[in-house]
């Protein structure tokens, strides 16, 4: 049986493996680091959404805090890793992808 293969957990590979989970299919997701958060730690520490909590949720679980609050990045980062811990997807940390030219 084959199965899906999800490259990186950042925002989308989470909303990605939500939705395979939520079909029941077969996959596995690899992540270059150690954590479900994508690049967020790369970003400056003062960074906040640019869209608010009711607008920034990924399926099937509510961002926390108040609706028109704009979350900061450390709050982002930490809802990422609540995500991935939340629906326990078959997550490969420390996986690097290379190209084959052969």
């Amino acid at each position: 049986m084959f199965a899906t293969l999800v490259i990186g957990i950042g925002q989308a590979g989470l909303a990605a493996s939500y939705y395979l989970k939520h079909a029941g299919l077969p996959f596995v997701v690899l992540e270059a680091r150690a954590t479900p958060i994508g690049s967020w730690p790369q970003y400056y520490e003062s960074l906040r959404l640019f869209s608010p909590v009711r607008s920034s949720s990924l399926p099937g679980l509510p961002f926390p805090g108040l609706p028109s609050r704009y979350p900061h990045r450390d709050e982002v980062c930490a809802y990422l890793q609540s995500y991935a811990r939340h629906f326990q997807f078959p997550i490969l940390y420390n996986q690097k992808c290379r190209r084959s030219n052969g």
